[in-house]
């Protein structure tokens, strides 16, 4: 496949993940959360970008009520943001909610859908992100159909959006996936990258989840990963 010529250097997307408000851990500052979405929001705002994608763990669970707290703090600085924002939902933000939960406080879908952003077409695929420890990370039922179903309604070159990486890739020094690669991404990534490849168009993927910057190339497609706003077990503070 080859990359048709299209004009999309005039659309300007700013990407934030796992912000992860809540609790300090070792490894993340949570308390910091707050302070660096409010900087990217007016990062964002003096910048003239046409949207923002938020790849979800917007928190670091805890329960039920405070989640409901946490959830409604992020909300409430997104909502200040002049560009139009997208999310999809991570394994901390189901923990003890829904989507519909997510999308009631968001105020936005959270859903798997397909959209353009200025010149750019962009797939946002919201499977199953529960994760536990026993069960790792498996799609439900009609999940890999509706990616399928999403990514064969166009054959323009599209933006892959979801929560988990979906390239496989090693997780050798990654700190939460080295002794646990099942929990960074699906069980069913090789039909998830057959459906990727099979695609009309050309596809870039692109994630969270994994707490770090990574860019790996499987059958021609590019996987992109981005760090977490809080993470601290690369630079020893908050990544920001």
């Amino acid at each position: 496949r080859h990359l048709r010529s299209c004009d999309v250097a005039s659309t300007r997307i700013a990407v934030i993940g796992d912000v992860h408000h809540g609790r300090d851990t070792p490894t993340k500052r949570g308390s910091r959360a707050l302070p660096l979405l409010e900087q990217f929001v007016a990062e964002v705002n003096g910048a003239g970008f046409d949207a923002v994608i938020d790849l979800g763990d917007r928190i670091s669970d805890e329960d039920p009520e405070r989640d409901r707290l946490l959830q409604s703090d992020v909300a409430m600085c997104f909502a200040k943001l002049d560009a139009r924002r997208h999310h999809v939902s991570g394994n901390h933000d189901v923990a003890m909610f829904t989507l519909a939960d997510n999308e009631a406080i968001l105020d936005r879908p959270c859903g798997s859908r397909a959209l353009v952003i200025g010149q750019v077409r962009c797939v946002f695929w919201q499977p199953d992100v529960r994760l536990t420890r026993e069960r790792g990370l498996h799609l439900s039922p009609g999940d890999l159909e509706r990616l399928v179903q999403l990514l064969a309604q166009d054959d323009r070159p599209t933006l892959l959006v979801s929560h988990v990486p979906l390239s496989g890739h090693a997780q050798t020094g990654n700190y939460y996936f080295e002794a646990n690669p099942d929990h960074a991404t699906y069980a069913e990534g090789a039909a998830i990258r057959a459906a990727i490849a099979n695609a009309p168009g050309p596809v870039v993927a692109l994630a969270g989840h994994v707490h770090w910057n990574t860019l790996t190339t499987v059958d021609g497609t590019p996987h992109i990963t981005l760090q977490s706003l809080t993470e601290t077990f690369i630079s020893g503070d908050a990544a920001g």
